[in-house]
């Protein structure tokens, strides 16, 4: 008689069964899922060659012993703070009491788990915690390879975590790689659709995840210059209420009159489809398929829609500094404020244009210029109130992509605005840069963001015909924030810039000094 080779799990699966660990009787496969396995014969006189390193041996290469035996209320601290300073901003992927309440009874996957933990990491306030960020991610990504034909909740759920991960080290191909598996593996699972038996928090819990990768497809097809995957117009409600969310039980099954009230996430999503709109507008912009009739058009109606949006905002959304204090004391602050830093960067970037030439023929150019630097004003600000309030700062990578959309229009201020602008310029110029050096020594792909402020400031030092062409090297600075930017823009200019050059070179120094 034949003898099997792999246990009934990964046959039924049709997966490679390869041995686990000397002191773990089941198979690799079945481990990583943390499911019986039907093979418990000793196999270690006969082990076949793992695919992955043996993650729970200390693989001298990998150095993950530690990692794997990390303590129970690091663990646990380290989820807390991805809570806190991560989730609910650029995405809502897990019920807070749900995902602790499967982190500690280990029913979470190790793939989700790790993410987590690579994500947190780094804001320890332990440095042996933080020099372990890098084993967390490989780990992490170790994990999902081993479950990327699993297709669930959790394995989806790690596969957007680590295209965060892989965006915020500046690796695009890692990012677009695992955002593409997380967008198939929805498509697969009938998301946002909730199946029989689901209660209140999953359905609601599955919807976040959808509109979470609504989200990801707006910015991170922009960011990486790709098609998207999830087109407009669709029909499924937003999300509830944080609040209300945080507050379900398991189990409990709520009547769908109470679901519907918008709420910080819903407000996001609708930011995020006019975004894409304006995305759109650039694009038409470069290829040369829009002219200044059309433009201006299509500028009037993505301006009516912002400040539709901002109108009809209720009361308690809106933003001032009363409204700011009371969402911290509701846990809500960063999510409050990262909706209103995306109302002034998509702002900003839909009246970018107008700042050149280009399109000096319209007959409000020099009015949308105004607008664009108000909003890039407005954003630097807004920053600054939040980093000072308790429970309001925003740490997460995309902010650094805004703050430097944000500087480029205080640049541009700064080389060729009035000069009673230019101390305020500077001031919020040099906020920005110190949001900017915070967020660097969290996210190692902040510097490659920062580089494009050089170019920017070289770009403009070009003679005005050259510069303000809203051309494919602008849109790729505005939009595709995954790509490196090209530096090779021909000769400084040598006119009356030089002056206002200096200033913006000195503004600069503090981004090159660190």
């Amino acid at each position: 008689m034949k003898v099997a080779k792999s246990c009934s799990q990964c046959r039924i699966a049709k997966r490679r069964c390869s041995a686990g660990p000397l002191s773990e009787p089941r198979c690799q496969q079945c481990l990583t899922r943390d499911q019986c396995c039907s093979w418990i014969t000793d196999r270690s006189t006969r082990r076949p060659k793992p695919l992955l390193p043996d993650l729970s041996c200390g693989d001298a290469s990998l150095s993950r012993r530690q990692v794997v035996s990390i303590d129970d209320n690091t663990r646990d601290e380290l989820v807390e703070l991805y809570l806190k300073l991560i989730h609910d901003k650029p995405h809502t992927l897990f019920h807070p009491t749900v995902l602790k309440i499967r982190v500690q009874n280990g029913s979470l996957a190790k793939a989700t788990l790790y993410c987590i933990l690579a994500l947190a990491a780094r804001f320890s306030i332990s440095q042996d915690i933080r020099e372990q960020t890098d084993d967390f991610f490989h780990l992490a990504k170790d994990h999902v390879k081993l479950s990327i034909d699993n297709v669930c909740l959790d394995i989806l759920h790690a596969a957007i975590l680590i295209g965060n991960l892989c965006g915020a080290d500046g690796d695009a191909s890692g990012e677009s790689l695992f955002f593409g598996i997380a967008f198939r593996m929805a498509q697969i699972l009938r998301l946002p659709k909730p199946t029989q038996g689901d209660d209140t928090i999953t359905v609601e819990t599955k919807l976040r995840t959808w509109w979470s990768l609504y989200m990801i497809d707006q910015w991170s097809s922009a960011g990486l210059n790709i098609p998207r995957q999830i087109p407009d117009g669709s029909q499924h409600r937003h999300p509830i209420s944080e609040l209300k969310f945080q507050e379900l039980l398991p189990g409990e099954v709520v009547d769908d009159c109470l679901l519907v009230k918008p709420a910080l996430w819903g407000y996001m999503v609708t930011l995020a489809r006019i975004f894409g709109h304006i995305q759109h507008l650039h694009q038409r912009l470069a290829d040369g398929t829009s002219d200044d009739s059309s433009t201006e058009l299509a500028t009037y109606q993505l301006e009516s829609e912002l400040e539709c949006f901002l109108r009809d905002l209720p009361t308690e959304v809106r933003f001032n500094i009363d409204n700011l204090r009371t969402h911290a004391a509701l846990g809500l602050g960063p999510a409050f404020v990262a909706l209103h830093l995306g109302y002034h960067h998509y702002s900003t970037l839909l009246y970018f244009p107008y700042l050149g030439t280009q399109l000096s023929r319209v007959t409000d150019h020099e009015a949308f210029a105004v607008r664009c630097r108000h909003h890039a004003a407005a954003f630097s600000e807004l920053l600054k109130s939040s980093n000072e309030m308790e429970g309001c700062e925003v740490l997460y990578f995309i902010v650094a992509h805004m703050a430097v959309t944000s500087s480029s229009v205080l640049l541009h201020t700064l080389l060729f605005g009035q000069e009673d602008e230019l101390p305020d310029t500077r001031r919020r110029l040099y906020y920005n840069f110190q949001v900017l050096l915070k967020l660097k020594s969290f996210w190692p792909g902040v510097d490659l963001m920062m580089e494009r402020l050089f170019t920017f400031q070289k770009v403009c030092m070009l003679s005005m015909d050259r510069i303000y062409t809203v051309d494919k090297w602008i849109v790729k600075f505005l939009l595709q924030h995954a790509l490196p930017i090209d530096k090779d823009i021909g000769p400084p200019a040598t006119s009356q810039l030089a002056e206002r050059g200096k200033y913006a070179s000195d503004a600069l120094s503090m981004l090159r000094s660190n």
